[in-house]
């Protein structure tokens, strides 16, 4: 008989070598940050594990007037309220009263910090001094690194080396991924999420090194349909999650509407109409009159209603938007919780 082998580690286990089957996971990894919107949490995780990974970093981009600032203050408002995290919003495009009016607008609390940083390392000590868990940063492109050498400090009189490499700063695509990389270690290192906000080009893509794309966890985009006028937001690479998949949703004057958010899909257009659009109709139709006539329906429920067409994901995002729009009818939309899952009903 063959004597049995023994695995053996082939690397010395050392301060720098951990064994993987030694290391043990923080129980706030298993407890993802919840925006509190179930369609837009699963876009982040996924069905099975909705929410946001702690340490994550996520470049959001999107066309001029999309919507990018308005969905991260909105993005900020709910990581607050549902997640009771400490945010920090850092802009470099507008000053604190453009953003007050915006967050006012909007119907944002805005119960967390607002800074105005130019210096990526100044943020960053900043971030950790406050044991900020959320890091908004509006837009990539307004951050930079400002040498200093370790004789000073932040915002003291620097030396003549200090002065001349300030003078001197690194070019711009340099600049790009040496904040990038330094925001995504931050983002690491201290289990904080970190949302960039990043330019395009005039063609559509991001304005800035691929590296950039790389080095993140999460590349979000946002772009105006022109035939629909909607917003349509897409995660196009997602490490902890889905990804590529569009969903479609109403911007007004209240914001974007993440509730009414639903899976898009081609325009087939037939005269004034579409296939896409006739179907979305129908789908609402038959959700909205199952919940009128008495049922309790779940974001589960999909095999109940043999007539929908669309995924599972779609079926949620239907059901959101639809209980949303009875609540703005006027009709008194309740709920109870089975299995950790919502089930809608209607007040009679």
């Amino acid at each position: 008989m063959a004597e049995k082998s023994i695995a053996v580690a082939l690397v010395e286990h050392t301060n720098d070598v951990r064994t993987l089957k030694d290391i043990k996971v923080p129980e706030k990894f298993f407890n993802r940050m919840l925006l509190g919107v179930q369609v837009l949490d699963e876009i982040f995780g996924g069905q099975e594990w909705p929410g946001t990974l702690p340490g994550t970093s996520v470049l959001f981009t999107g066309m001029p007037g999309a919507g990018k600032s308005t969905a991260a203050l909105q993005f900020a408002d709910l990581w607050q309220k549902n997640a009771d995290k400490n945010i920090l919003y850092n802009v470099g495009e507008e000053n604190e009263y453009m953003v007050k009016m915006r967050a006012d607008r909007l119907g944002v609390d805005g119960n967390f910090g607002l800074s105005i940083i130019e210096d990526c390392d100044l943020l960053i000590k900043v971030c950790k001094e406050s044991g900020v868990e959320v890091l908004f940063q509006d837009s990539l492109q307004s951050l930079r690194i400002i040498p200093h050498c370790d004789k000073h400090e932040f915002n003291e009189r620097k030396c003549k080396k200090c002065v001349d490499e300030a003078k001197h700063p690194l070019p711009r695509g340099q600049m790009l991924k040496a904040v990038t990389k330094k925001l995504h270690k931050f983002a690491k290192d201290g289990d904080v999420v970190v949302v960039i906000i990043g330019h395009i080009t005039k063609g559509g893509d991001f304005a800035g090194p691929m590296e950039v794309k790389h080095d993140v966890d999460i590349h979000a985009h946002i772009r105006l349909n022109p035939e629909t006028m909607a917003r349509e937001f897409q995660l196009t690479k997602n490490r902890f999650g889905p990804a590529g998949i569009p969903y479609e949703c109403n911007l007004t004057a209240k914001g974007l509407d993440f509730a009414g958010m639903a899976q898009s899909e081609p325009e087939v257009k037939e005269g004034k109409s579409s296939k896409a659009a006739d179907r979305r109709e129908n789908n609402k139709k038959l959700i909205k009159d199952a919940i009128l006539k008495g049922d309790v329906v779940s974001a589960y429920d999909t095999g109940k209603f043999k007539e929908f067409e669309g995924a599972d994901a779609t079926f949620r995002a239907v059901l959101e938007g639809v209980v949303s729009s009875l609540k703005a009818e006027g009709h008194i939309i309740s709920y109870k919780l089975i299995d950790s899952r919502k089930h809608y009903f209607l007040e009679v």
